[in-house]
């Protein structure tokens, strides 16, 4: 199962090579590129894929359930003051006081490897790059750009 957003893309070779591998627990793509729109650049090239995107997990349907401490306050868990300051200072851990969510539920992608741990796996890296996060306005915080075309989009 993988959690992809309507304007992210993924590699024609991913479902080949996950049928190729030993059935990990789950994947991270680690390397993939950045499409900024609005940007002079029509592609970044980045090694922390998945530091960036929330379209970078891969995991076997039969854990995508499995429960842990893994909501934050940006999923709707209560967390004291030492456990919002833990939160904002420490983006790769669970967080102290944590709410209990499902692996597949959260959307804290930052800390995927942090909460396999906590169940006992171990994640593993795609071995390309395996996707591009598209950054425009409708994902940054910003405004409406829906229906908007350009060249790059196009290409």
């Amino acid at each position: 199962m993988m959690k992809l957003d309507g304007d992210d893309l993924v590699s024609s070779r991913l479902v080949e090579w996950l049928e190729n591998t030993r059935g990990e627990a789950g994947y991270l793509i680690k390397h993939g590129w950045i499409w900024r729109s609005g940007s002079r650049y029509v592609i970044q090239c980045t090694e922390y894929f998945d530091r960036v995107c929330g379209s970078c997990f891969i995991i076997r349907s039969d854990l995508d359930d499995r429960k842990g401490p893994f909501l934050t306050e940006v999923e709707g868990a209560v967390l004291d003051q030492p456990g919002r300051r833990f939160a904002a200072d420490d983006q790769y851990s669970l967080v102290p006081g944590s709410g209990t969510g499902t692996l597949l539920l959260n959307d804290n992608h930052q800390r995927y490897a942090a909460q396999f741990a906590y169940l006992g796996y171990r994640l593993a890296t795609v071995s390309f790059k395996a996707a591009v996060c598209r950054i425009h306005e409708d994902n940054a915080g910003g405004g409406e750009s829906r229906g908007t075309q350009t060249v790059r989009m196009l290409l």
